[in-house]
C-alpha cells in the first residue's frame, strides 16, 4: 500500500489502526473494496490509489461524507461515497473486501450487514475496540469463517479481526 496521506490530527493509535487494517486486507489491486467508517475518505483513497478497481466509502456522518466528496471533486479517483448508519447498511454490492474502522459495541447485527456485502470467498477486516472473545462467536453467527484476530496495543488497544465469507 502507498504511504497514508495522514491528516495532521492523527495520533499514533490512528496510524497503528490504519496500518493493521490495510495489512490484513492485503493488496487491493483489481478488487472491489467497501470502506465502512470511511470518514473524510482517507482510507478509501488509499485503496483506490493502490489499484482497487472499485471503492465505495460509507459513513454515518453526513459532514464527513461531504468532505470526502469535495476531495473527490478536487482530485477525482473514481470513488463513490454514501451516507449510511452501519447497523442499517444496505446491500451496496458484492465486494471482494469489506473493511470497517473503529467498530465498538456488539458485533452481531453489524457483522450480518457487512457480510451481506461480501461475495463468496471475500474478506472482511475490521478494527474492533473491545474484547476479542465475543467477536469469534459473532463471526460464526454472521455465517463467516474466522481467519484471525490480531491484538494491536495502543491507547486505546484494539483488535483487527479478519473473516472470510464461504
Amino acid at each position: 500500500m502507498p504511504e497514508s496521506p495522514e491528516p495532521a490530527h492523527w495520533t499514533p493509535a490512528d496510524r497503528a489502526e490504519t496500518d493493521a487494517v490495510l495489512t490484513a486486507a492485503g493488496p487491493p489491486a483489481g478488487r472491489w473494496v467497501l470502506v465502512v467508517g470511511s470518514g473524510t475518505g482517507v482510507h478509501a483513497r488509499l485503496f483506490r490509489s493502490a489499484g482497487a478497481s472499485r471503492v465505495v466509502g460509507v459513513d454515518a456522518d453526513r459532514s464527513l461524507i461531504a468532505q470526502a466528496q469535495r476531495q473527490e471533486e478536487r482530485d477525482p479517483l473514481g470513488i463513490s461515497y454514501e451516507v449510511h448508519e452501519p447497523l442499517k447498511l444496505p446491500v451496496i454490492g458484492d465486494f471482494d473486501v469489506v473493511v470497517a474502522f473503529g467498530v465498538t459495541g456488539p458485533l452481531d447485527a453489524l457483522l450480518a450487514r457487512l457480510a451481506a456485502n461480501l461475495r463468496s470467498g471475500a474478506l472482511l477486516v475490521l478494527s474492533y475496540f473491545g474484547a476479542a472473545d465475543p467477536a469469534v462467536e459473532a463471526v460464526a453467527d454472521a455465517g463467516l469463517h474466522s481467519v484471525g484476530q490480531q491484538p494491536v496495543p495502543g491507547d486505546p488497544p484494539f483488535v483487527v479481526l479478519t473473516a472470510r465469507r464461504p
